[in-house]
């Protein structure tokens, strides 16, 4: 094979997602440092979904139906930085490929040197050591790959030269040599290659084990003011370990105690639900306890009824709105009492996509509307919204914790001109203290230092500072690097579902004994992974 249609080209993209979905769990493991954030495989897999979603709606398989809807499906599902600079990549890839009814190995070679030119200029400052690095390996390696008498060589070639990227990654960046590991979105990106490969190589069945299928919902045709439950909820969630029959029975008695229509199965270890209700938050707390969030998909009917059926003329444009990333119902009620317009459910491992930011933003009824992602690793997909979102100005507030987005909206000024008040956004950030606590998931090495499983791991201000297994020790270290503490007036504690008891009051009597003249204030966040979430002001 020399050349590939249109359709080949659509089934060697699913089968490079499915291949990715095989790894899906060892890439994650690639990027769990001390810290429980890995959700690389998770967000890659995400990102080639939607893309296959797309494919699949593709009735007419024309080249550029089979190309826009690559480019436009990674783009919508991309998540996080390894899902948004894989959407990158298959731009870059795209874009060269316009045009083209047929494509030749010189083609599918120059594609990617296209992808390594969008992938690097989409990155404010590219780190080796990345998938970056591995795309810039393919695409330093053009003329090498054009001397390929069929796609089965060029695709052998593609992984050898992946596969030396991917070796290399640790020599490149510190953290990973430390931590014994290849970088995971390097890997990711093998792994695709790889299904590439498997597709030219004869293995034709694709099996993407998407269970994902919108559940019929009944059309709704009643007045709003009879609609009893506001929030069509959709999750699937795998669990952690096999459900018992009680425990199955328990959890569908919960959705119908909180709502009606409710659809709820188990397969395997796969959890779908459907549910009509006013606590859609409620439903993902619940269970977050027994799985894995896969997709969650929650729709306001009584929105969407309402701009179907109301004659009431439409709420004036504000001029401000804003959206911000939450990842508990006790900080979303924290972000809307702060004048938040929509809230994004997400963070550290469940970053939201491109495509459900651009929705939240696009629901708000205003001229500018602002962004705080709340986490670096959704920064870059806030960024995409801001440049796909055309009928009203977006500015992205890079906050990468919810305590610097708390601080900014405190000092929000209703009506003040956008770019004033994006510049008094950016101020507030820049001056708090912030601090995040989170438990060691295994031994590894951080920034030099050996961590013990269990530790207690402290980030003063986004940075890795203190670790130590006893509690009081690790927030005196922590509080002795804060330079003007003694100029502070208020601490504010977040407090996450896994914070002990014995923990909150070891906290709450470290702050009236040493620092008495900070005003303590905690809020139950209901956040996971980080038990305190605190900010100085």
């Amino acid at each position: 094979m020399d050349k590939i249609t249109a359709k080949e080209l659509k089934y060697l993209f699913m089968k490079g997602a499915e291949n990715l979905l095989k790894h899906k769990d060892e890439i994650n493991a690639l990027n769990v440092f001390p810290v429980p954030d890995g959700d690389t495989g998770s967000n890659m897999s995400s990102t080639l979904l939607e893309g296959c979603k797309y494919l699949e709606s593709v009735e007419d398989e024309r080249a550029d139906k089979i190309i826009e809807a690559i480019r436009n499906g990674t783009l919508m599902g991309a998540r996080g930085n390894s899902g948004v600079i894989l959407s990158q990549i298959f731009r870059g890839f795209t874009d060269y490929l316009k045009g083209k009814s047929e494509i030749t190995i010189e083609d599918f070679a120059y594609a990617f040197k296209s992808a390594k030119e969008v992938a690097y200029g989409a990155v404010m400052k590219p780190v080796e050591g990345t998938i970056l690095t591995a795309i810039r390996y393919l695409a330093e390696n053009v003329d090498y790959l054009i001397d390929s008498s069929d796609f089965k060589e060029f695709f052998e070639k593609v992984l050898e030269v992946l596969d030396k990227a991917v070796k290399d990654t640790p020599s490149m960046l510190k953290k990973l040599k430390e931590a014994g590991v290849v970088d995971a979105g390097a890997k990711g990106l093998y792994y695709i290659a790889e299904g590439f490969y498997k597709y030219i190589q004869g293995e034709k069945e694709i099996d993407l084990n998407i269970k994902t299928t919108t559940m019929p919902v009944e059309e709704i045709n009643i007045i709003p003011e009879d609609l009893k439950f506001q929030y069509c909820t959709e999750l699937i969630i795998k669990s952690y370990e096999t459900l018992e029959s009680d425990k199955e029975e328990e959890l569908r008695n919960f959705l119908y105690e909180i709502g009606d229509s409710v659809v709820f199965f188990v397969q395997d270890s796969v959890i779908k639900l459907h549910v009509h209700t006013n606590n859609p938050g409620n439903v993902i707390e619940k269970f977050l306890t027994v799985g894995e969030l896969m997709k969650v998909k929650i729709d306001n009917m009584k929105m969407q009824h309402e701009h179907f059926v109301s004659k009431e003329v439409e709420q004036e444009k504000k001029k401000i709105g804003i959206v911000a990333v939450s990842p508990g119902e006790g900080i979303s009620r924290i972000l809307k009492d702060l004048g938040v317009d929509q809230i994004v459910f997400g963070g550290q491992t469940m970053n939201p996509s491109t495509a459900d930011l651009k929705a939240a933003v696009e629901s708000v009824n205003a001229e500018n509307v602002f962004v705080f992602p709340n986490n670096s690793n959704i920064i870059l997909a806030a960024k995409q919204v801001a440049e796909t979102v055309k009928d009203k100005a977006v500015y992205v507030v890079e906050s990468k914790n919810v305590q610097e987005c708390i601080a900014a909206l405190i000092r929000n000024i209703p009506d003040e001109e956008p770019e004033k008040l994006f510049e008094v956004f950016k101020e507030a950030i820049l001056e708090v203290v912030t601090i995040s606590i989170t438990r060691a998931v295994r031994n590894a090495k951080l920034k030099g230092e050996k961590i013990k499983k269990d530790e207690y791991l402290v980030f003063l201000n986004n940075d890795f500072s203190v670790h130590d297994m006893d509690f009081r020790i690790a927030l005196e270290k922590t509080f002795e690097k804060i330079e003007d503490i003694e100029d502070r007036e208020i601490v504010t504690a977040i407090i996450g579902k896994d914070a002990t008891a014995v923990e909150i009051d070891i906290f709450e009597s470290f702050i009236s004994k040493i620092y008495p003249d900070l005003e303590l204030e905690t809020y139950e966040g209901g956040q996971v992974h980080y038990p305190f979430l605190i900010l100085i002001e």
